[in-house]
């Protein structure tokens, strides 16, 4: 069941899209380094965004079509490499009644594990998994490191809340969307899309972020909602951020998983 939950967990869902007015390009190339630059600038400036490592803890909820959301504890842990590809990211999800699932990318490739002991991910777990890597608010942030184009797409208000859209377009040609507001300069939504392989159907995904608290000097959102086929499907209450933290890079590996799986 864990497997199974953590499906849902990383598939998830994007509202439509908008039409936005024309701007022509010197304007929207300044406009585009305005907003990135303030954005950036919100959230702590590069020097503090690009620590090498981090643990966030807190408490998920999914939404699986019953009455009530299954509830666990989910605990996320990373090194940052110079190359991003390079990163390496574990996440750990307990749900009551069931196995602690591991997933983690060791910098070359995704593997999981249940209590510690290597399983098969299911492809659209791993796919998922994958896509979130890259698809993310900090790839915003990092686009450099990323190898990744911005492009400046307009201006849009949702409940009354005007937002600078940008879309980014990643190395690998798939692009995330970013609805930015030109208040706060808070990134409050990202939309990707994504395919599952073992339906070879493609996963509109929408992240939104709310209850802002500065950490460290960084900006970070302490809940985050995620949708699929505009069902909500996933949102976690960060309760623990830290950053500069001393983690063992043995625990991106499947051989480290077995001692690290409590948080």
């Amino acid at each position: 069941m864990a497997r199974r939950g953590f499906i849902i967990l990383l598939c998830l869902t994007c509202v439509c899209s908008f039409s936005h007015p024309a701007v022509p390009k010197d304007k929207t190339k300044k406009k585009l380094i305005t907003v990135f630059k303030n954005t950036v600038a919100a959230y702590g400036g590069l020097a503090v965004l690009l620590r090498q490592t981090g643990k966030l803890r807190g408490l998920i909820k999914l939404y699986t079509g019953t009455d009530h959301p299954r509830e666990g504890d989910i605990t996320i842990r990373f090194i940052r490499r110079l190359k991003v590809p390079e990163d390496l990211t574990r996440l750990d999800l307990k749900l009551p009644t069931a196995p602690t699932l591991t997933i983690a990318y060791d910098g070359k490739r995704i593997w999981g594990a249940e209590d510690g002991n290597p399983i098969v991910l299911y492809l659209r777990s791993e796919a998922a998994f994958k896509a979130d890597l890259i698809h993310n608010y900090e790839a915003f942030l990092r686009s450099q490191e990323f190898g990744a184009q911005l492009e400046y797409i307009g201006e849009e208000k949702r409940s009354g809340i005007r937002l600078h859209v940008v879309d980014m377009t990643h190395a690998d040609g798939s692009k995330t969307r970013f609805y930015i507001s030109a208040k706060t300069w808070r990134i409050l939504h990202l939309e990707f899309d994504f395919t599952d392989p073992a339906q070879q159907e493609t996963v509109h995904v929408r992240e939104s972020f709310y209850d802002f608290r500065v950490v460290q000097q960084t900006l970070v959102p302490f809940r985050v909602v995620r949708y699929e086929n505009d069902q909500r499907v996933q949102e976690i209450r960060f309760t623990d951020v830290a950053f500069n933290v001393q983690i063992d890079k043995a625990i991106f590996q499947p051989g480290g998983s077995s001692s690290a799986t409590s948080p």
